[in-house]
């Protein structure tokens, strides 16, 4: 019992032993510097943290053009969230009759159907990384899941594997016309390197294929044939017990090569350090962090970034032990380069305040917690306290921007 609750404290999760995507973007946008669900799709060893849970999500609810204007509310268009999905972890103990309670050795296995990946952003126009034209005809993959599988040795170390496939392939007498596919691959390791500190490394990797047409329907557009991506995440959980937290060092970076007529690269790498801290009814994290990225593609032109993020989060339970009210927020800021054809121009840039994305500034959320079963977590829109998203009058929308739920069996 011991080992168990040590390697909880460790990946700084005693406070929310299940969360959903929901809670990680009301917490700061990003989670790494505290460990929570989302984190086994990074690194599969971590489905071991989170054993016997069903994980289901709405989606994600974003306003369009034809939420805003004079007649808005009486337009009859498709209002639903987009990107829901679902899905479970099962964990099977090799110490059934235990009598300390260690559970451990344990396998897990898990299978979420139908995530959209952010890898699918450098294949699908409209996205900030896709590398063609916004008017580009793509296919969406038609299928999509993780699956997952993690063994837990005696000594609480813990080891994953995982895959995902996104797959869409359309034919016309017997000639691919539309392919949109990813093949990926993913393992790592959860590890108790020392007494207090727990060291989590991984590995992604994987293959691309997107073909597709201009807006006319009749040339040919290839963005990925058969090209590769590669991502390393590292970071150290170390236990302080004067804030009763951990102290988290943070490392990744990620290369993906896209065309074959030439040569389109992305090269993302950050690094930085956090602290989580466990508080009063509630939990609270903070980091700071140093970014580069750079993109280079067949036109000849890049563009590298040198820059910063600072972020944080908060949650805590206010008036009944099953509402917790969460806010968080980072704030981004690049100074970048742009060469293009021997043009050089240098300029700061930052995330956008208030667009409604993962990545925009601040974020409020609430979560309902049910005899530590079932949480429901929802991502409040960001002009619900000031007009109830016009709830009583004008044109509604949207009080969420996202609902998610597990349920530990």
């Amino acid at each position: 019992m011991k080992k168990i609750v040590a390697g909880i404290l460790l990946a700084g999760c005693f406070v929310s032993i299940y969360a959903t995507d929901a809670r990680v973007i009301t917490m700061g946008r990003h989670d790494n510097f505290f460990m929570d669900e989302v984190s086994i799709f990074k690194n599969p060893a971590n489905i071991n943290i989170y054993p016997n849970m069903v994980y289901g999500s709405y989606g994600e609810y974003r306003p369009t053009a034809s939420d805003t204007g004079q007649y808005a509310a009486l337009k009859r268009t498709n209002r639903d969230p987009a990107n829901p999905f679902f899905g479970s972890i099962v964990s099977y103990s090799l110490k059934q009759n235990s009598e300390n309670r260690n559970q451990y050795p344990m396998f897990s296995f898990g299978a979420i159907f139908n995530r959209r990946d952010e890898i699918l952003d450098f294949i699908t126009p409209g996205t900030q990384k896709y590398c063609g034209s916004g008017n580009d005809i793509m296919r969406e993959p038609a299928g999509k899941i993780d699956l997952l599988a993690g063994y837990v040795l005696e000594n609480g170390a813990m080891l994953g594997v995982g895959s995902y496939l996104a797959f869409q392939s359309e034919t016309e007498e017997s000639k691919v016309q539309y392919e949109t596919s990813v093949y990926k691959g993913s393992a790592g390791i959860n590890w108790p390197v020392a007494k207090s500190t727990n060291l989590e490394v991984s590995v992604v990797g994987g293959i691309l294929r997107a073909l597709g047409t201009d807006y006319t329907g009749q040339a040919d557009v290839l963005i990925a044939n058969n090209r590769w991506f590669l991502k390393g995440d590292a970071r150290l959980f170390s236990a302080l017990s004067m804030i009763n937290g951990d102290f988290v060092p943070h490392l990744s970076a990620q290369r993906v090569t896209l065309k074959d007529e030439g040569e389109t690269t992305y090269t993302d790498v950050a690094g930085g350090l956090g602290l989580n801290v466990n508080i009063d009814k509630g939990f609270f994290w903070a980091g700071v962090e140093g970014l580069y990225k750079d993109y280079v593609n067949v036109r000849d032109t890049n563009t590298t970034g040198i820059g910063g993020r600072v972020s944080f989060g908060i949650e805590r339970s206010i008036w009944w032990d099953w509402f917790v009210i969460r806010v968080g927020g980072q704030k981004i800021l690049y100074l970048t380069e742009r060469n293009s054809r021997g043009i050089t121009r240098t300029l700061w840039e930052e995330n956008i305040a208030a667009d409604a994305s993962d990545n925009d500034l601040v974020s409020l959320g609430f979560g309902l917690n049910v005899e530590n079963r079932l949480r429901i977590d929802f991502v409040a829109a960001e002009d619900l306290a000031y007009t109830l998203t016009n709830f009583l009058s004008g044109p509604q929308h949207h009080l969420f921007t996202r609902v998610s739920a597990t349920y530990s069996f």
